[in-house]
């Protein structure tokens, strides 16, 4: 889900509102849903967090996928819920995305000129998160003046044009703004780089630019290979 696909799905669901030729924003009610439902999770203590969602937004199933993440954030359960709460027609993985989507335009927008369109640009947070919580992901993480990132980039717009694969999550991340953050949790310290997950965790890498068959190889090999979480 590319970040213009997302705002479209935002906007045509009464989360964001335009606020003129250019600008957006969350919707009044919105906005009260989300205050409503922090305060309810602030009070939870973190482990509990995720039984709290589940049942604010009726999906018993939540649980086990926000404590298998540990992710306990009361902000972003909270935008969570209150999407969950408008939108019966997204599945919890859409709604994850549009959840990080619309934190940024509290937190700012990453940087995205180095992304392909396909990809979602996200912070090192988010995209800890998102990994964490969907079960196959390709990660691009990408620094300004490197002809290597120009040539994957090129290479991932061949290969998906502007649309995202509805089996995978496909991310990028402006190595330079969290450099720390990206060798801690993915050992990660250049790009470009892309990353293959599985269940949370590194699958595979290239670290530099491979060849344009490379990728689609490993793409493949992410998309066959069992989830250790389904042995």
């Amino acid at each position: 889900m590319s970040s213009t696909d997302a705002v479209e799905q935002l906007i045509e669901r009464d989360v964001f509102e335009p606020v003129d030729a250019d600008g957006l924003r969350p919707t009044e009610s919105f906005r009260e849903a989300v205050d409503r439902h922090r305060r309810t999770l602030a009070e939870r203590d973190p482990d509990e967090r995720s039984a709290a969602v589940a049942e604010l937004a009726d999906d018993p199933e939540t649980t086990d996928t926000f404590e298998a993440a540990a992710v306990t954030d009361p902000d972003f359960l909270a935008r969570y819920v209150a999407l969950r709460n408008r939108t019966d027609d997204l599945s919890p993985a859409q709604a994850l995305t549009l959840t990080v989507v619309i934190g940024q335009f509290e937190s700012g927008t990453p940087r995205a000129d180095g992304a392909p369109e396909a990809f979602l640009p996200v912070s090192g947070e988010d995209l800890v998160r998102l990994v964490k919580l969907h079960e196959r992901c390709v990660v691009y993480a990408w620094r300004e003046d490197c002809p290597p990132c120009d040539a994957i980039r090129s290479d991932f717009d061949e290969l998906f044009g502007d649309e995202p694969p509805g089996d995978l999550l496909l991310l990028a991340v402006y190595g330079p703004d969290c450099p720390r953050l990206l060798d801690r949790e993915f050992d990660v310290s250049g790009a470009p780089t892309t990353l293959f997950t599985l269940d949370g965790r590194v699958d595979s890498r290239f670290v530099g630019a491979p060849s344009t068959e490379g990728l689609e190889t490993e793409i493949e090999t992410l998309r066959e290979r069992t989830p250790p979480s389904a042995e």
